[in-house]
């Protein structure tokens, strides 16, 4: 490890004028073997040590060490540099955007990109960078793991990101339940009591169950008991009004919040009904104040839904989204991967 970890270092330094860069060794050493990703807290001090070792000696030592141990390095092809591409409507000192990491375990290199995409756009357009611990309690599958609230931490600040402000998606239930109840009282939501295998048969097959013509006082009484704890879990959900002859299945009809008894490691069991992941954004992307929204092109589906939502509530001021595969960034000069 250490004889690979050396190697990129002097590569790098040699490349840039003498001055190696430590997300631009990690990312090398990560590449080559990337089985040292599960090893990271151990590669991390490894490679500073490395760097500081390599940046005190001047080009021609490095060179002539590179020579000593084998190490060929290519020349650095010159070429033009590139920036982000604009994004959409933004502002110069307006621009509000957000990481949102779910505490199931440390960032990893996948998440880098994402991390610095948003970090390198509120520098570009002197903007606020919102860090948004995304602990809703999600499926069986998907849990939280209380050390990650630390280990996601300690990781932005390795990547040397820093930010505006720390919310915690736990401690805003209160203002997802008085959303909830809004869509209600606009005839947008409705409880619905089918089992799960139910809603998903009438959902492929575009079938209105009984429960979509409840009136709006009935809605609002079983929401009210779904919070007092008189449904059990799995026995009624509540589900947004779309259209269940849209095109798209997955998007008839969509549960916007559901019963879940296990307990939340920051909050315990004073709730028992979460949000839907693309619920509490459509909801938080407004009252955050967020202008844009960076995502993977795998989460067109949660644009939907909150497009779908803000549209029947009439917001003007809406959040653009990006798609990282929108985004020519292959020749983009990231100051942290460079």
């Amino acid at each position: 490890m250490k004889e690979l970890i050396l190697k990129h270092a002097l590569i790098n330094a040699i490349q840039h004028e003498g001055k190696a860069d430590f997300q631009a060794v990690l990312g090398k050493v990560i590449a080559e073997k990337p089985e040292l990703r599960k090893k990271i807290k151990e590669i991390v001090p490894r490679i500073k040590e490395a760097i500081e070792e390599v940046n005190s000696l001047s080009l021609e030592e490095q060179k002539k060490r590179a020579e000593e141990l084998g190490i060929e390095v290519e020349k650095k092809k010159i070429k033009e540099e590139k920036k982000l591409p604009p994004l959409p409507q933004a502002q110069v000192g307006k621009v509000v955007m957000r990481l949102a990491p779910f505490p199931s375990g440390p960032l990893h290199i996948g998440n880098a990109r994402m991390v610095i995409l948003n970090d390198e756009y509120v520098k570009m357009y002197k903007g606020k960078l919102l860090l948004v611990i995304d602990d809703t309690i999600g499926s069986e599958e998907k849990f939280i793991i209380p050390e990650a609230y630390d280990l996601i931490i300690d990781g932005l600040k390795w990547l040397g990101v820093k930010w505006d402000k720390l919310i915690y998606k736990s401690d805003r239930l209160e203002i997802f339940y008085e959303f909830a109840e809004k869509l209600i009282e606009k005839n947008l939501a409705y409880v619905c009591e089918c089992d799960a295998e139910t809603l998903r048969k009438n959902r492929k097959e575009g079938i209105e169950c009984e429960h979509r013509k409840q009136s709006i006082e009935e809605n609002l009484k079983k929401w009210k008991a779904m919070l007092a704890g008189k449904y059990k879990e799995g026995e009624a959900v509540l589900r947004l009004k779309t259209d269940m002859k849209h095109p798209n299945p997955a998007f008839r009809d969509r549960v916007l919040l559901r019963i879940v008894e296990r307990e939340h490691p920051r909050v315990g069991k004073k709730y028992r009904v979460w949000p839907m992941l693309e619920f509490s954004w459509a909801v938080d992307d407004l009252m955050l104040g967020i202008t844009h929204i960076l995502r993977g092109k795998d989460l067109v589906m949660e644009d939907m839904v909150e497009e779908f939502i803000w549209n029947k509530l009439g917001i003007k001021q809406k959040p653009k989204f990006i798609h990282y595969g929108l985004l020519s960034i292959r020749e983009a000069k990231l100051s942290k991967t460079e």
